[in-house]
């Protein structure tokens, strides 16, 4: 329930604070005074949505507080206990608009989101504005007004929920299944690439190899002179140097007979003859292996060139072409997955378009009995604002599908398209004359009918809801006379067990008040204001008989004013 609600720089109003209590609360005044703003002040406290243009003039930021008392709302303490807020049962919701958009938002005076807002304060405040009866046109909102007085959205979000999987699977599935034939292309062009690279039959340290090799065979001539004349001067030839060397050291082991120092020296000698011994045998060994083979040279230059065509397509060198075929041979793995992937995914559409149906199907049926309850208490409700005799029926039919989903997001199960609401279409039918059919209360009714009809929903909506104050922002759009009064009248049963603020024009609904404010605006230093008044019963009477004359009130005005309250008191 609202306590206290305080404005200040909103539009036409420079500081206001106002204390509600249970009951019905009245505001009226002349139009233009303000009454829609307060209205519209309260909606921001629920998450609505700001313009700055709302902001006072010449005020750099607009401000917004209530207090609500949350007792006995366990649905609103739990979400504050989810999210750390503090939870005692008065409820304070702060708001502050500024010009530089730092806007700010409070919650039992903690910083928070405009997001949490909106949920701490779901089911807090119900408001029915002048626009709202226009709901009531739009086919699309009758099956939300259904499933609230049904108690069904637990279920219907199970099935949302099972819709948005589809949705998102549906849509990768799509993505995977387009990229098919490009992907067969690509695997395609890896699979050649692995193969040839795989043919090549390369090898780490091939290229340096035969390019070494290459040059060998190039200048094989100089290298077999270079390494046969080396071996015949250092070992085989007449007077080479193994031979001198070979004398020289016996010539000097006889002389360590003489002096034996020399001795170490002949050694020395020895050593460096059997040594240019073993440089001679290598260059021997060497010149052997040295090919004239022609054949052989074409070989290589074969292989090189087979690698170097390689090195132009896939790296700049052996070691980089090995590299890249593990790469593609690890993509073409993964693209051997995808048609897995495109299975399993198949698989998984399959077992939740069942699961879909069976929870789709299941609130469906739900929904067929809970639409003949609504239906005799709407056509209850409807019998005491006037409308007696009145037919309300709720139509639902299953919305057969196109194949696939289409671009409102619905998808084919079974021949139905399923979206977030289910398979369902509803619709509300009405025949407010007897003998005429039922038919679309979009096309038939008028204003003042869907201003009752939106009452009589609103009442039964409220025993089976948890909102315990409700706004009426001008509920009498379209009515007057006598049915006014019902109206009045039924918002006072309302009222009884709940709190009710209700903007009015009419004196049949003003008179059923526990309490009325007057909303007026002045001129105050070059500036216009909104003040607001709470009535005593002299001044209601006044107020009252405005409403009844106009401009103009008499002392008959005065009386019938005075008539309406008492006989609403005793109604």
């Amino acid at each position: 329930m609202l306590l206290e609600l305080v404005i200040k720089n909103i539009a036409i109003i420079d500081q206001l604070r106002l204390s509600f209590s249970s009951g019905l609360n009245i505001l009226s005044g002349e139009t233009g005074a303000g009454k829609s703003i307060i209205i519209d002040a309260i909606n921001l406290l629920l998450g609505g949505r700001i313009f700055q243009e709302i902001i006072r003039t010449q005020a750099e930021e607009a401000m917004v507080e209530a207090i609500f008392d949350i007792s006995g709302q366990e649905e609103i303490k739990r979400r504050l206990r989810e999210r750390g807020l503090p939870e005692e049962n008065n409820l304070l919701l702060k708001r502050v608009i500024s010009r530089s958009g730092r806007n700010r938002v409070y919650i039992n005076g903690n910083l928070a989101t405009v997001g949490i807002l909106s949920e701490i304060s779901r089911g807090l405040v119900d408001i029915y504005g002048q626009h709202e009866h226009q709901s009531l046109m739009q086919e699309d909102k009758h099956v939300d007004i259904l499933d609230e007085f049904g108690g069904l959205w637990p279920l219907r979000s199970e099935v949302g929920a099972l819709h948005d999987k589809l949705v998102k699977l549906s849509r990768e599935y799509q993505r995977l299944k387009q990229s098919e034939e490009s992907r067969k292309e690509h695997e395609a062009l890896l699979q050649f690439q692995s193969q040839e690279i795989q043919a090549a039959g390369l090898n780490p340290g091939e290229e340096e190899n035969l390019e070494n090799e290459r040059r060998v065979l190039m200048n094989s001539g100089q290298l077999l002179e270079a390494t046969s004349k080396g071996e015949e001067l250092i070992y085989s030839a007449e007077g080479s140097i193994v031979e001198k060397l070979g004398e020289l050291t016996n010539r000097i082991k006889d002389l360590t007979s003489v002096d034996h120092s020399l001795k170490s020296l002949a050694e020395d000698l020895e050593s460096a003859r059997y040594k240019l011994e073993d440089i001679a045998l290598s260059l021997r060994q060497y010149a052997s292996k040295i090919s004239f083979e022609p054949g052989r040279l074409e070989e290589v230059e074969t292989r090189l060139d087979a690698i170097n065509k390689l090195k132009r397509k896939y790296g700049s060198n052996v070691a980089d072409i090995l590299i890249y075929k593990e790469r593609i041979d690890k993509e073409l793995e993964e693209l051997g997955g995808r048609e897995e992937q495109i299975s399993e995914i198949t698989k998984e559409l399959e077992e939740l378009k069942s699961q879909a149906l069976v929870q789709s199907q299941l609130l469906s049926q739900r929904r067929q009995k809970v639409a003949q309850q609504l239906s005799k208490k709407v056509e209850a409700e409807l019998s005491t604002l006037g409308m007696k005799k009145t037919v309300f029926r709720v139509n639902i039919e299953q919305e057969q599908a196109a194949e696939g989903s289409d671009s409102r997001g619905k998808i084919e199960i079974n021949g139905f398209n399923l979206s977030p609401q289910g398979i369902d279409l509803v619709e509300y039918l009405i025949s407010p004359n007897i003998g005429e059919e039922p038919k679309p209360l979009s096309k038939i009714a008028s204003g003042g009918e869907l201003s009752r009809i939106m009452l009589a929903l609103k009442r039964i909506l409220l025993k089976v809801g948890e909102v315990v104050t409700m706004i009426f922002d001008e509920v009498d759009a379209g009515i007057g006379g006598a049915i006014a009064e019902v109206v009045g009248k039924k918002l006072n049963e309302v009222a009884e067990g709940s709190q009710v603020l209700c903007v009015t024009h009419l004196p049949q609904i003003a008179c059923y008040a526990d309490i009325h404010y007057y909303v007026s605006k002045m001129v105050e230093g070059k500036r216009t204001i909104t003040t607001v008044k709470k009535l005593e019963d002299k001044e209601r009477i006044e107020e009252i008989s405005r409403m009844l004359a106009g401009i103009k009130i008499t002392d008959k005005s005065r009386e019938y004013a005075r008539e309406m309250v008492e006989s609403a008191r005793r109604k």
